[in-house]
């Protein structure tokens, strides 16, 4: 009997010429389901793209864990490095001293984030020194982040003379917005005071330009400046301390385990945090709007489904005579609540499907259009210094694209139940006689 009701439920979907209006009105309803669950997966996986590149970046500059010390700074001394260096699953501890300090440039000021680390530690974080010497492909790649709108040619300089005198590698928004390139001398004004016989006076020093970077993220590529250590501890008073220990974890390296050991071993020295808490606010407006967009994007799915009610409805008016010929010819109420279900998930699935290949395919290729609209209509549909990264990323989730279609096919099946118990209600006699 399964296969006489699906035989039967496919054919009312196909109509007559008389039934035109109700074809029409289950073709909206399918096309409204596919778009919605088209663009769900869309918005859902340029979500999860952007946070996990965020993340990514983030972790590849700064480290997964930070270790901080009080206002007088870190003691890093060899012995803790080498300690925190030795707990499984670090890859690296390397110190730093940063504070915020004033750049002028003219007529140009700036405030930054001054960043002193050592030249070795720099050439390890690949986003930060892959523009400059990293591999052609991967140099390029990076070069192309960070392209300006008149795309003139740039010296990006060379990490070879960084750590002699008071060398500094600034990013490349920043080179634009302070009109500066590589050989160029910048001022840095720390907000740290000395006492001269002309009174107190803030720590100044002036620095070369020796090479531009480029992270593919705007507010590192916009406020950081990076400088030897020793010349960074010296503007910024720290003597022979640190601000910071940055951790870098192994790749699949529990987060909480190693925060856990990470602050056995540091002790009263400092406190422990992580990427997160670095980043709260942040992370937490990400995920506040990734809620919102899905629980509004889920109602244009729902009012999609709940579409089909309206067509099974007009479906079930017009078959009325052919359910009373099934029902006297043997035809069970269940067998008659079945044909019109399947009728309401059979829009759904089709709907699902085709919405749910747009929707891949457009997010598997979502940089692409968005290049091409941009240059084609002259739009802004993704603005970098609002959300900090050079392209618009995107991270197809299988799990959730499967949930989004089961949640579909969900209301389908809802929106179908009304008629179909509708229909399955319906007597015989009444049937024929409204025929």
């Amino acid at each position: 009997m399964i296969a006489v009701e699906r035989l039967i439920a496919f054919r009312y979907l196909r109509a007559r010429r008389e039934e035109g209006f109700i074809s029409v009105i289950a073709s909206f309803s399918l096309v409204g389901i596919a778009l919605g669950v088209g663009t769900l997966i869309v918005v859902m996986s340029v979500m999860n793209g952007f946070r996990i590149e965020m993340l990514r970046q983030m972790s590849a500059i700064s480290g997964q864990l930070g270790v901080q010390g009080n206002r007088d700074g870190l003691q890093a001394t060899p012995d803790l490095l080498t300690r925190l260096r030795a707990i499984p699953g670090v890859a690296a501890a390397n110190p730093s001293a940063e504070g915020q300090v004033i750049a002028i440039d003219g007529d140009r000021v700036r405030g930054v984030l001054l960043r002193g680390i050592t030249p070795e530690d720099f050439r390890a974080r690949t986003p930060l020194a892959a523009a400059i010497e990293g591999t052609p492909a991967v140099r390029d790649r990076y070069r192309a982040l960070c392209r300006s709108d008149d795309d003139k040619p740039i010296d990006w300089g060379t990490l070879k003379s960084f750590g002699d005198d008071f060398t500094v590698v600034i990013g490349r928004r920043f080179a634009d917005l302070m009109g500066l390139k590589v050989g160029d001398r910048l001022q840095l004004i720390s907000p740290v005071s000395i006492v001269t016989p002309l009174g107190v006076m803030p720590r100044s020093a002036t620095a070369t330009i020796t090479a531009i970077f480029c992270a593919g993220m705007y507010d590192y590529d916009a406020n950081f400046v990076y400088a030897p250590m020793a010349d960074a501890q010296r503007l910024l008073n720290l003597g022979n301390k640190v601000s910071t220990i940055e951790i870098f974890l192994k790749e699949g390296t529990s987060l909480s385990e190693a925060r856990r050991v990470v602050t056995q071993v540091v002790g009263l020295q400092g406190w422990v945090f992580d990427w997160y808490q670095a980043n709260f606010g942040f992370f937490a407006a990400i995920q506040g709007q990734t809620n919102v967009m899905f629980v509004v994007l889920t109602m244009i799915v729902l009012v999609a489904a709940f579409n089909i009610v309206s067509s099974l409805v007009m479906l079930v008016r017009t078959k009325t005579a052919d359910i009373a010929i099934l029902r006297t010819m043997g035809a069970t109420r269940g067998a008659i609540l079945r044909l019109f279900l399947l009728d309401g998930l059979a829009i759904g699935g089709i709907g699902v499907v085709v919405g749910a290949a747009l929707g891949l395919a457009f997010a598997a290729n979502i940089e692409a259009i968005r290049q091409w609209l941009q240059h084609t209509f002259g739009l802004v549909l993704f603005d970098e210094t609002l959300y900090l990264l050079a392209e618009m990323p995107s991270h197809i989730d299988w799990q959730e694209v499967v949930g989004i279609g089961v949640m579909a096919l969900v209301f389908a099946l809802a929106a179908s139940l009304y008629p179909a118990a509708r229909a399955a209600r319906l007597d015989p006699v009444e049937g024929l006689q409204r025929e």
